[in-house]
């Protein structure tokens, strides 16, 4: 057989890995046969298997005896591939970049890894700001504003969208980096997130289609990139899964960002150091 059942994955390929990949931490090291279309989960094992390896000259009886395989699934798999991968460039070596807060004024150091926006790609300054839908004595919505934002949720004449986050696993780090973005969503769904904060209960629907509807200048052309918006505890905002594709932003989702890559995004959005 060569599916498996995980907790986490569903029904997924079998892959093999050594113990040290499953154990807690990141930045192991991940090693591994060059993938392939007939087998594009080969086995992989970290950096300290890799010196046993290397010094046996090849996988042995003996050099296995360290290596303790472990079956997980093709979906694990991946994300143990970015969580032990190191790049040339760590987070730990942003750990002294020193950078000031938009919202706070202050100065702090270390990766910022969060940035948001406060309104849909389609709002207009022009437009009143209203208040949210709120629950009528008849529980029914009080929707007679046509367009309202504020810091969650959004209507413009028709068009609703709800604000919620791209997580993007970062290369050897157990950290993810944070893109605060908004989706679409239909207005029975929307509907029924605001009935569910009001009366601070979770929406039937786990999860409900969206059309990524911000722009962000560090990618290319990606409003609509079909994605879900995966609902959280009341009171939480929704965490937004994008469906693979070629474009940078699902790859990023997928694959991971390097922390390079984070690095150049906060010296693109973040005053420059004081002298």
């Amino acid at each position: 057989m060569s599916k498996i059942i995980c907790a986490s994955h569903g029904e997924a390929d079998k892959a093999y890995v050594c113990s040290h990949l499953v154990a807690e931490g990141a930045g192991f090291g991940f090693n591994r046969k060059k993938p392939s279309r007939r087998n594009p989960f080969p086995d992989a094992w970290c950096d300290n298997c890799e010196i046993v390896r290397a010094a046996h000259q090849g996988w042995t009886e003996e050099s296995e005896k360290f290596l303790e395989i472990k079956l997980v699934c093709s979906g694990c798999y991946e994300r143990m591939r970015i969580l032990h991968t190191r790049p040339t460039v760590t987070l730990d070596d942003l750990a002294m970049l020193r950078w000031k807060c938009s919202s706070c004024e202050e100065w702090h150091t270390g990766p910022c890894l969060d940035f948001s926006h406060d309104a849909p790609h389609y709002w207009k300054t022009t437009y009143d700001r209203g208040f949210r839908w709120g629950m009528l004595p008849s529980g029914n919505l009080d929707t007679s504003a046509s367009t309202f934002l504020d810091e969650d949720y959004c209507t413009i004449e028709g068009d609703h969208f709800v604000r919620g986050i791209i997580h993007l696993p970062i290369l050897g780090a157990a950290e993810t980096f944070r893109w605060g973005v908004w989706g679409s969503l239909n207005r029975a769904n929307f509907e029924a997130l605001l009935r569910a904060e009001e009366q601070h209960t979770s929406p039937e629907v786990g999860e409900m289609f969206s059309w990524l509807s911000s722009s962000l200048p560090e990618y290319p052309d990606m409003l609509n990139l079909k994605m879900w918006a995966v609902i959280q505890e009341p009171g939480t905002r929704p965490s937004f899964r994008l469906e693979p594709s070629d474009h940078p932003l699902a790859r990023e989702f997928h694959e991971g960002i390097t922390p390079e890559r984070v690095k150049k995004i906060m010296f693109r959005r973040l005053p420059a150091q004081p002298a």
